[in-house]
């Protein structure tokens, strides 16, 4: 509540003048209401009760009417990227950043719309630039690490990954480490992490089935059920097209081949 009503004062000097007179008006008029409702005689304190009830309303009106621009770059880049709209999410951010307005959660998004773009050397040098910014952050340590097994570079990218989860990445980021140590040929560590993953990835089908899958490989359960193949696999296959031209797209295309068959 208080992070709100600074972010409202924050922003007051910047509404447009018909506005801050009208919530200036309100709020005074609101402080006049409260002293007739807790001090002003029986006659008046209804009317003033009812009239601070609606000097509320009327306040959040114009709080929200005045700040109906606050749609920031970001969550526009966020609705684009959620839509897989990664070439726009990526022209918002890019445009963003020319202002010199960049920051760790901007760059972030743009490292990672990068790579659904398969540009994973820009998305490389943006993800860094967010690390200079704050180098324990999980958001860009997980993109980067994202990035960097993208590119075959599976050792590096266990290792990045494994730092977002000691930097409050949440219990699901175990698959992504454990995939690098299988990508790796490590089965023991590729064993434990997916077999912690397995624990947090119920509710995602695309790491649901992996994790099931890698560990089936390396016989330490059954083969994905056709339910969580069909849920899951069509992640995995657009995934492995975007890559096609790496070692990882490679070899995530013989997995799609083998959960096909």
């Amino acid at each position: 509540m208080i992070r709100i009503l600074f972010r409202i004062l924050s922003e007051f000097p910047r509404w447009e003048r018909p506005a801050q007179v009208g919530c200036v008006t309100a709020v005074v008029m609101l402080v006049v209401s409260v002293l007739f409702a807790a001090l002003g005689p029986d006659n008046i304190r209804q009317p003033a009760i009812a009239a601070v009830m609606g000097l509320v309303i009327v306040a959040q009106i114009i709080v929200m009417w005045a700040n109906r621009g606050m749609v920031t770059e970001y969550t526009i880049a966020q609705r684009h990227f959620r839509d897989g709209e990664f070439e726009m999410a990526c022209t918002v951010l890019e445009e963003f950043h020319a202002n010199d307005n960049a920051d760790v959660l901007s760059l972030t998004l743009l490292g990672n719309a990068y790579r659904q773009l398969a540009r994973l050397e820009e998305g490389e040098v943006v993800l860094l630039q967010a690390l200079e910014l704050d180098p324990k952050h999980y958001f860009p340590l997980y993109g980067l690490g994202r990035t960097l097994m993208a590119q075959g570079r599976y050792e590096e990218a266990a290792s990045t990954i494994q730092s977002a989860i000691d930097n409050g990445a949440a219990g699901n980021i175990n698959f992504d480490v454990g995939e690098a140590y299988y990508r790796l040929g490590d089965k023991q560590k590729a064993i434990e992490l997916l077999q912690t993953a397995s624990q947090h990835v119920q509710y995602e089908a695309h790491r649901a089935l992996m994790t099931t899958y890698l560990l089936h490989v390396l016989g330490e359960g059954d083969f994905p059920s056709s339910e969580l193949i069909q849920a899951g696999l069509p992640y995995w296959q657009v995934q492995a097209e975007l890559f096609d031209d790496t070692e990882y797209g490679q070899a995530l295309a013989d997995d799609v081949k083998a959960l096909s068959e």
